[in-house]
């Protein structure tokens, strides 16, 4: 397939992608919140979907195989299946237990799109070639999710809940199918096993690790932010166009936000702009401020995400091409569990929430500028000692963490075990109660 082609169809599938994203997504958490959802109740619809993406996730990473065969075949199915999913969300805001389940399936099945997505277009363009894609893509998104975002603000406007999320999301969804129409034409391996074999440096994995680690902190702090922001707009008695407003901000940044870094030193430089303007959140009294700081940080975030394209797409015959994008979209559902979690048990305090979410953020800021030496401030021998203490650290807590949860998870199932023998035994002791007494 010529490359042009391969960006031309890319783009189009960014574009109709984009508008569809911002009307499910942007509306979904206002559309909620403003149905009489609260913070702990968010938390609750989000943690069940974070869980099983990042289980999907795992599962992804250490058996790829199961992805590299007919790629384009289950890329067309579940990037499909994923935007009808979502088209019936509006329709089980009544029912949170059905509502639970149906958005944990459709926002795991986003996992393997992703990672299908990546592979695609880690076949086609290399390196510098597969940033400057995504960059195309992220404003083409941009544009598109800008038009969404105005759709979304007037279909609430114009049309009375819940009749407007019913339209909003139909109607949206059938954008998206447009978008999966567009991979058809798209020349994708029918058999992609793995690149061949490389051994992995250890320079390798600590960079691989530690930039996985920064991507974490930023997505966790980003995703408690937006679940946590318009609760605070509710608070302060702002119409529900508002709460869609900032995805609109958002869409506006984006569109920008490719453009305004070039270079490693600069995408630090818009990560701690990020972490600034996050901070300032709880403090703004005038709801059309927010609108504008909604923009600045998704101009700013991009850095995060450009600065993960870049390393990751430097290693990927290290990686494994499966592998590389898996660590590139499981971020999200790492962190939005991250952010579930916390939403789940930190008091409703606006103050407290912005600032868990500042510090998340400005974790990931020091892992930039001490632990990956492409970004570090200090000099490159000193980075890589820096990032192999984070790395081991993250390696310690990461084996302390599983081999605890498999301890737990096999005392869970002996404790079943004996829950199910005696509940026997006591229907067994009463029968014969019951046979004695005939």
């Amino acid at each position: 397939m010529r490359k042009s082609y391969a960006k031309i169809l890319m783009s189009l599938e960014a574009f109709f992608g984009g508008f569809y994203v911002a009307v499910t997504r942007g509306l979904f958490v206002p559309m909620l919140t403003y149905s009489g959802y609260t913070l702990n109740m968010m938390s609750y619809v989000t943690f069940f979907a974070a869980l099983m993406n990042v289980i999907l996730s795992y599962l992804i990473y250490n058996y790829p195989g199961f992805l590299a065969r007919n790629i384009k075949i289950k890329l067309l199915l579940v990037h499909g299946l994923e935007r009808l999913l979502f088209a019936t969300l509006p329709f089980l805001i009544g029912t949170p237990d059905l509502l639970i389940v149906v958005y944990g399936i459709a926002l795991t099945i986003t996992i393997p799109v992703g990672v299908l997505l990546n592979v695609a277009l880690l076949n086609v363009f290399v390196q510098e070639e597969f940033v400057e894609i995504n960059v195309l893509r992220a404003a083409l998104g941009a544009a598109s999710s800008l038009l969404g975002s105005i759709y979304s603000i007037f279909m609430t406007a114009l049309i009375e809940a819940p009749t407007s999320y019913y339209v909003a999301y139909t109607s949206s969804s059938v954008v998206g199918l447009l978008a999966t129409a567009v991979l058809i034409y798209y020349d994708v391996p029918e058999d992609f096993r793995t690149l061949r074999k490389i051994e992995m440096r250890e320079e390798v994995e600590v960079k691989k690790t530690n930039t996985f680690l920064m991507l974490i902190l930023m997505m966790s702090g980003g995703n408690l932010v937006g679940l946590a922001w318009p609760q605070l707009l509710k608070s302060m008695n702002s119409p529900l166009y508002i709460a869609i407003a900032l995805n609109l901000a958002g869409n506006l940044g984006g569109i920008v936000g490719p453009y305004l870094w070039k270079g490693y030193r600069a995408y630090v430089l818009a990560i701690a702009t990020n972490v600034a303007f996050t901070s300032a959140i709880p403090f703004l009294s005038n709801p059309l401020i927010h609108v504008l700081v909604s923009a600045v940080l998704s101009a700013t975030f991009i850095g995060a995400n450009l600065i993960a394209s870049a390393i990751y797409s430097k290693y990927v015959e290290s990686l494994g091409i499966i592998k590389a994008s898996t660590f590139l979209t499981s971020s999200s559902a790492v962190g939005l569990l991250m952010a579930s979690v916390l939403g789940r048990y930190l008091p409703d305090v606006p103050i407290l929430v912005f600032s868990v979410a500042t510090l998340l953020k400005l974790l990931a800021l020091f892992v930039c500028v001490l632990a990956i030496p492409e970004t570090a401030i200090v000099p490159p021998r000193t980075a890589y000692g820096y990032g192999k203490l984070v790395y081991s650290i993250s390696i310690i807590g990461y084996t302390f963490t599983v081999e605890t949860s498999k301890r737990v998870f096999r005392l869970f199932i002996q404790l079943v075990a004996l829950t199910l023998l005696l509940t026997l035994i006591l229907l067994l002791y009463e029968l014969i109660t019951i046979l004695s007494t005939v």
